[in-house]
């Protein structure tokens, strides 16, 4: 009985992390149009199923152990809640808050489903928290997922460049002209661009682990289509991309700093970047892309692209042949691990003394080139600038109870235009009559839906998670794959939105490598007895 239930509910996990991660991307009921609904509606119907299968089988199980039983013994030693991390702990926190934002929401029928359009209510996040929880304690490794999974992320990334370059697979741009709105800022099978750029915070730091990690023949698949991915990075139209490629770069570097062998990956895995602007500008790439970045994307395919390639595969082929030959390893002492460490504060320092200063001083804004994006100002961000001075002051307003618990899941825009009459507009590159329908910061957005308590644990849930796979990166590689998903999906958050694309992703992202965490402690307590 409890191999048949443990088979049963392996099924279960592992359909319904093809189901969201494979499937949901890719769906599309009617083109482009109402695509948010779709996509809502499959996550819906997905969740409620997989999620009462679950439940079902353990509560038959539950009855079975009970009338045998065995289920009190296993109560009073504590056995059903053995095993627990802070990362679990903070996702059920998040269910308990968004439960109580809700009973305290003054806009009940917002915050059950959420804002129209994109359905971050009280339903979807209790089923992003319920669907950690079922893959990251029955989920296995299974070489036919991971292999559908990595068709489905190819198949997304690869559509997106191919939209980029005015080709229409799918024919989802049937009647539409080139110069239309929708025609330059929808794309794939994701839709809004920046819907499709979250998507890709969570998806491409899978692949380029993949070519990182990989062995033998497989490298040169898993290279090819992290190629594709990066290019689809460059090619979105969201400038947070760039930001979350940063950060799973970042990561990756960190990671193979411990041994010489790993470093020559990383920089095979950099070597993506140039190789594509050079290869984009030696074709003469036609790309049809959102007006507020055509010209900036166009001006980096440059042919200076050239020198940091040929740079970086010298550098890569020098290193492999001094490394082959002497067979020493300058990187095990764990110096330049350091070293980097303490660069990489430095840095982090000077851009926040810079950025600092060129809020307070014109001549240090004009020193550094007086890029628009170093002042902090309203028009920042495409107006995220004003939007985020609003939601701040916003929230303050809400009162005690506001603060506490928000305004509801989701309720980001009833809220605000209805008590606080915000006056901002969208900027002109987008639709007519479009509104903020959140903070495009996901995390300034929880604080005002899900008041102080709902953004703690929600941000609880991604530090423990990170710090969570950190410890444990030296005993299973795959750790690294979930931080620079974690760390990507973070970085780009800070500029975007939560929706019912990425957002799953990165919770069974999560929670994949939660139940790899599980099983390294259970490894670890078997051998100390």
């Amino acid at each position: 009985m409890k191999t048949k239930y443990a088979g049963f509910q392996k099924t279960v996990a592992s359909a319904y992390l093809l189901s969201i991660f494979a499937a949901l991307p890719l769906y599309m009921r009617d083109g482009f149009y109402m695509l948010a609904d779709a996509k809502y509606l499959f996550f819906r119907s997905v969740s409620m199923i997989f999620l009462l299968l679950w439940l079902s089988g353990a509560a038959l199980s539950g009855v079975c152990r009970w009338r045998r039983g065995h289920f009190p013994g296993e109560v009073r030693r504590g056995r059903t809640w053995d095993g627990h991390s802070g990362t679990d702990g903070f996702a059920i926190c998040f269910a308990l808050f968004s439960v109580l934002s809700y009973v305290f929401s003054a806009y009940k029928d917002t915050a059950f489903t959420g804002f129209s359009g994109w359905y971050m209510g009280l339903l979807t996040q209790l089923f992003l928290v319920g669907g950690y929880f079922l893959v990251s304690r029955w989920h296995e490794r299974e070489k036919m997922v991971s292999g559908i999974v990595w068709i489905s992320v190819t198949a997304v990334c690869l559509l997106g460049v191919l939209n980029r370059m005015g080709y229409d697979p799918l024919g989802t741009y049937e009647g539409m002209d080139w110069w239309e709105w929708n025609r330059r800022n929808l794309i794939s099978t994701v839709g809004n661009i920046n819907w499709y750029c979250g998507y890709l915070a969570v998806a491409v730091p899978l692949l380029l682990y993949c070519f990182w990690a990989g062995e033998g023949w497989k490298r040169i698949p898993a290279g090819a289509v992290a190629f594709v991915g990066t290019a689809a990075i460059f090619l979105q139209g969201s400038a947070s991309g760039i930001v979350g490629l940063g950060a799973m770069y970042a990561v990756l570097l960190f990671a193979s700093l411990k041994e010489l062998r790993l470093l020559l990956r990383f920089l095979e895995t950099v070597l993506l970047l140039p190789l594509f602007c050079f290869l984009a500008w030696l074709i003469r790439m036609d790309l049809i892309l959102p007006y507020d970045i055509e010209e900036i994307v166009e001006r980096i395919f440059t042919p200076f692209w050239g020198i940091p390639l040929w740079l970086l595969a010298v550098g890569a082929v020098a290193l492999r042949m001094i490394y082959v030959r002497t067979g020493k390893d300058c990187l095990k002492d764990g110096r330049a691990l350091r070293a980097v460490s303490l660069l990489g504060a430095v840095l982090v320092l000077g851009a926040v003394l810079v950025l600092a200063g060129c809020q307070i001083s014109d001549e240090i804004w004009r020193f550094f080139g007086g890029f628009s994006f170093l002042r902090l100002d309203s028009a920042w961000g495409s107006g995220r600038g004003a939007v985020w001075t609003a939601a701040w002051k916003g929230f303050w307003r809400s009162g005690f109870t506001g603060c506490l618990y928000g305004v509801g899941p989701d309720c980001f825009a009833r809220y605000f235009y209805e008590q606080e009459s915000l006056a901002l507009q969208a900027p002109i590159l987008w639709e007519e009559g479009s509104i903020y329908a959140n903070a495009h910061n996901e995390w300034l957005n929880m604080l005002v839906n899900q008041g102080i308590l709902g953004a703690a644990a929600y941000l609880g849930f991604f530090l423990s998670a990170f710090a969570r796979f950190w410890k444990r990166r030296e005993g299973n590689p795959r750790m690294t794959a979930g931080m620079m998903a974690v760390a990507a999906y973070g970085a780009n958050q800070f500029f975007s939105f939560g929706q019912v694309v990425a957002t799953p992703l990165i919770f069974l992202v999560i929670a994949v490598c939660e139940k790899e965490c599980r099983r390294i402690d259970r490894e670890k307590e078997r051998l100390h007895g």
